[in-house]
């Protein structure tokens, strides 16, 4: 099962697991990533780094696969740093 949240045609769809990240806390993410490569500023590279190492998403029963979204997180941090 995959699911599509956002408006740009950039942003993955990620696979439901058994065993995943938190679909809101990933989806919340996303939204922030969007709003911030459309101008809002909510977000910069530096900071989605700074709560990358704090640690992003709960494990959860039918979460998004880790691994999916560990490669979309890395993508949108280097979509971010092309924004300076």
């Amino acid at each position: 099962m995959t699911r599509r949240i956002c408006h740009d045609p950039h942003m993955p769809d990620f696979t439901v697991r058994f065993r995943g990240y938190s679909r809101r806390e990933v989806d919340d993410l996303e939204a922030r990533v969007e709003r911030s490569l459309a101008g809002s500023g909510e977000l910069t590279a530096d900071g989605l780094r700074a709560e990358i190492d704090g640690g992003l998403f709960e494990i959860v029963l039918r979460g998004y696969d880790p691994a999916q979204v560990n490669t979309a997180v890395q993508d949108w941090v280097d979509r971010l740093s092309r924004l300076r």
